[in-house]
């Protein structure tokens, strides 16, 4: 049995390695299949000779683990990486060529930039420290990465002051009450146009928010929820400078209460009139017409789906119906203490069954008419 192997040497002697990535940014870097051999026996020499806290590989060390390779060849294949700044060449105090040292940190930092830009990863504002230290010149000028970073974080601290300048934000406890007072009167979430009047009552006629509840409640008691005529009441109750539980009560009867109040309701445009005129074709522009309408909304309290059905019992019904007939309608529905959509198609069903019954009776009574023989009876006459 064999003890000794001249395999086992060639072992030890190890294996010529190098990083991997070279091959695959060789064309980027201007490297071709020489360059990368050289390379390759920089490394082993590396492997070979140097503990890490030495740093570069003399150019007789490489010539002595590759005896293959001449003066002239290596000195010309070293020239051209040192070009390309690939290698840096470090002269010694000796003019000697195999003195030169080789030093392999400018592939590191081209190898290292090309990693970091082709799979950089986003960098969080708090996983980066930033000191009032600048960078070192050769730092700022080969690592791209380190200008990233550094400039990253910049932008960050420069955010942060700029969100320090910024006014916080209160929630406007006011506000709020009033909205849950609003929703809870009405029965539904406060919208949009109630939101923006809301914050006029608070802002800009600097409402006290006791006094203003006091108000909406006394809107609310006399079905007054449009926010445009709730407006008119507060604006009017600013500039007769009333402000006690008193002078609302004497405002509200004496002005609130009066039949031809409904005169300031019509003193602007109401989205609510312009559906019904563009339902039932009727110009509701005349100040007569809106005052009619605001006498069906408000005096007898009929909503606004109400009068769109009696507007379109009107069309169905006639061919130059107006106004005087969904009055009619309305009266008639308000002396019988009809308000809501389904009461009305309950009348309206049974009224059709009743007429249906009626002409059934009328026809049945026609038929019979009809086979009754009439027997026509004349006396004889006296004198002959």
């Amino acid at each position: 049995m064999l003890r000794h192997s001249a395999l086992i040497e060639l072992f030890r002697w190890g294996y010529a390695q190098v990083p991997g990535i070279i091959f695959h940014y060789a064309k980027e870097l201007d490297l071709d299949v020489e360059d990368i051999g050289i390379l390759s026996t920089v490394f082993y020499t590396l492997e070979r000779t140097k503990p890490l806290y030495q740093t570069g590989i003399q150019i007789g060390q490489v010539l002595q683990a590759c005896p293959f390779l001449t003066k002239h060849k290596l000195s010309r294949r070293l020239a051209k990486l040192s070009r390309l700044e690939i290698i840096r060449l470090d002269s010694t105090s000796s003019q000697n060529f195999s003195d030169r040292v080789i030093a392999l940190e400018p592939l590191m930092i081209k190898l290292e930039n090309l990693l970091i830009r082709d799979h950089i990863q986003p960098l969080k504002p708090n996983e980066l420290q930033l000191t009032s230290a600048p960078l070192d010149t050769y730092e700022m000028d080969n690592n791209p990465s380190a200008r990233i970073a550094r400039k990253i974080a910049e932008l960050a601290v420069a955010e942060e002051k700029e969100l320090e300048k910024l006014p916080k934000l209160e929630v406007n406890k006011d506000y709020e009450r009033m909205a849950d007072f609003i929703a809870r009167k009405t029965g539904n979430l406060m919208s949009v146009k109630m939101g923006t009047e809301l914050r006029k009552w608070l802002d800009e006629l600097k409402l006290a928010p006791e006094f203003l509840l006091c108000v909406l409640e006394l809107c609310f008691e006399r079905k007054i929820y449009n926010p445009r005529e709730i407006t008119i009441i507060t604006k009017n109750l600013k500039e007769a400078s009333i402000c006690t539980l008193e002078g609302l009560e004497t405002y509200f009867c004496n002005f609130v209460d009066q039949k031809n109040q409904s005169i300031v309701r019509v003193a602007y445009f109401d989205p609510d009139m312009a559906e019904f005129g563009n339902h039932t074709g009727i110009d509701m522009n005349a100040e007569a017409r809106k005052k009619t309408y605001c006498k069906w909304r408000y005096d007898w309290g009929f909503s606004h789906l109400m009068i769109m059905k009696a507007g379109e019992i009107m069309c169905k019904h006639t061919n130059n119906g107006g106004m005087e007939y969904i009055d009619s309608v309305l009266h008639d529905w308000m002396s019988k203490e009809i308000r809501q959509i389904e009461e009305v198609d309950k009348q309206i069903s049974s009224h059709k069954s009743r007429n249906k019954s009626k002409l059934t009776i009328a026809s049945k009574k026609a038929k019979n008419d009809q086979n009754l023989e009439y027997e026509l009876f004349i006396p004889p006459s006296a004198n002959k």
